[in-house]
């Protein structure tokens, strides 16, 4: 008989959000579609046009930078994400990695393709995952549990 133990994995990543809307501002539409799904892109704007809703999410965008912080802590997230499943961005793709919302607001992770794949030797695998953004940074911690 085998004995299953508990798996504690940390994972931690902290972003300058500047360097994240230079990308943006850079790369555009090409920089979303490559690392953020679309759950994630509408999520990231849905809090522009909350705050300003007759605009559109451009014109919303340009009157907060929610929009630009929510990319980074979504970012910083997939970041230590990949840390804590131990494969770094070897072999998984950022799309793989997304950052959904609970109904209480509370971040939550799901992994499709390479990054679900290496959850497949652990059992019961489950997430606790903090963000966070102040000024011109944004941090996520990630802890996973799972037995082994």
């Amino acid at each position: 008989m085998r004995l299953l133990t508990l798996d504690i994995r940390l994972g931690t990543d902290v972003v300058y959000v500047p360097r994240i809307q230079a990308t943006l501002e850079r790369f555009g539409e090409r920089f979303l579609q490559r690392v953020y799904t679309p759950a994630e892109q509408k999520d990231c704007w849905q809090s522009a046009v909350a705050i300003a809703p007759s605009l559109e999410w451009e014109a919303a965008d340009r009157r907060t930078n929610a929009p630009i912080q929510r990319l980074a802590g979504r970012w910083a997230a997939k970041e230590a994400i990949v840390k804590a499943l131990g494969t770094g961005w070897q072999g998984v793709r950022y799309r793989d990695v997304e950052i959904q919302r609970q109904s209480s607001g509370a971040p939550m992770v799901k992994l499709y393709g390479a990054a679900a794949q290496r959850l497949s030797d652990w059992q019961q695998p489950q997430w606790q995952l903090s963000l966070s953004h102040d000024g011109d940074y944004a941090i996520a911690t990630v802890i996973l549990f799972c037995l082994a």
